[in-house]
């Protein structure tokens, strides 16, 4: 668990907490743990800012829209997360799956006509939005804001037609002007399923969502600062939870492969690089200006625009990818003879498999890992947070 230099800022009464969430597929479930050892200890406890993408997203979306505080809303998610199977987010009977490897055959085979003009991603997404809109009132966001609940909630995607990380937000008031980037914009939006499935959406792999006259995708291939947006919403202090477990020097020696490396070793580590290493990198660089305004005389970081911003990051306690290989078995038949095609049998650390292994019992899994890991590190959760 890491804690940004000093700590001023935690106790100050002007301080505005922000959760935010980011994404992981399956991973994700790890934060559900967390958050609802959380909820259980802090019932009470109001978060003003919530920022989330990709599957953080989703979390987000529960804990912004469900009525109740936040003790009832993190066991609700819990209970969600525990009763999803691989069916509930994406379609794998084996005619979905025979579609997609006709279309995308003809598309590296058609040159550019007919069928392949049909192709839009590697799997059928159509369970989750289901799924969300059960389980989801997206229209109470506005009603909790309104009453006080929250102050904003912030989601972030990745435009395909411009190519920029785009931060939807709504609750207006909350937030901070910012200057324009050309790889970064903010609109102020009602937030809905739509927007909470296009921060989901990883790249090829699940479908563009349309939004307005753009199609978007995971804000997580997008966005090199995950911690950005809670800062711009007006955040002092940031708690967040990494899916990334920190390895000691002997384990990182330890090769995950041998031999020319299997195509599910090359996606896990591309995928790690986007859901894991940005929030590392982003943690970095934000320790590093809270050291640099601590040097500068108080009016001189006013004029800059720098504040103080405290982090804490929860990390697991064991290796998620290397603990989703023993739940490979869970997968529905079909989808677990795909990803064997990939190599998945000649790695140590099923990182690839560990962001799509939706099956209950590695749920559960997760879910029970990040409460323990909530209660191991309480202390200084609760110090934080309160």
């Amino acid at each position: 668990m890491t804690g940004g230099p000093g700590g001023g800022g935690a106790g100050a009464p002007e301080s505005k907490l922000a959760f935010a969430l980011s994404g992981g597929g399956a991973r994700a479930a790890y934060q559900t743990g967390v958050l609802c050892h959380i909820g259980a200890r802090l019932p009470n406890l109001r978060i003003p800012l919530l920022t989330g993408v990709s599957a953080g997203a989703i979390n987000v979306g529960f804990l912004a829209s469900y009525r109740g505080d936040l003790g009832q809303a993190t066991r609700a998610l819990k209970r969600r997360w525990l009763s999803l199977t691989t069916e509930e987010v994406l379609r794998t009977n084996p005619t979905s799956l025979l579609k997609v490897g006709v279309r995308l055959g003809g598309s590296l085979l058609g040159g550019g006509i007919g069928v392949t003009q049909q192709f839009r991603s590697l799997v059928d997404t159509a369970p989750l939005r289901e799924f969300i809109e059960r389980n989801l009132i997206v229209g109470a966001i506005g009603k909790r804001i309104e009453a006080g609940y929250l102050d904003a909630v912030g989601l972030t995607a990745m435009s395909y037609q411009t190519g920029r990380a785009v931060l939807f937000v709504q609750g207006e008031s909350s937030v901070r002007p910012r200057p324009a980037s050309a790889h970064y914009r903010l609109v102020r939006t009602h937030i809905s399923v739509d927007h909470i499935l296009a921060s989901a959406s990883i790249p090829l792999v699940f479908p563009a969502v349309k939004l307005g006259q753009q199609y978007y995708g995971d804000g997580s291939f997008r966005s090199a600062a995950p911690l950005a947006p809670a800062i711009h919403m007006g955040a002092d202090r940031i708690f967040t939870i990494s899916a990334r477990y920190r390895r000691s020097e002997l384990e990182a020696r330890q090769p995950d492969t041998t031999g020319y490396p299997p195509p599910a070793r090359v996606l896990g580590l591309l995928l790690n690089s986007v859901f894991l290493d940005t929030l590392d990198w982003d943690a970095a660089a934000l320790r590093r200006i809270n050291h640099l305004i601590e040097s500068l005389p108080p009016e001189m970081a006013q004029r800059q625009g720098l504040r103080h911003v405290d982090l804490l990051i929860l990390r697991p306690s064991r290796d998620i990818g290397r603990l989703a290989r023993d739940f490979e078995i869970e997968l529905p038949p079909s989808l677990r003879f795909l990803v064997r095609g990939l190599g998945t049998p000649g790695v140590k650390n099923a990182d690839f498999l560990s962001y799509l292994l939706f099956e209950s019992e590695y749920i559960r899994a997760l879910v029970q890992l990040g409460e323990a890991d909530a209660e191991a590190n309480w202390d200084r959760i609760e110090a934080f947070l309160t």
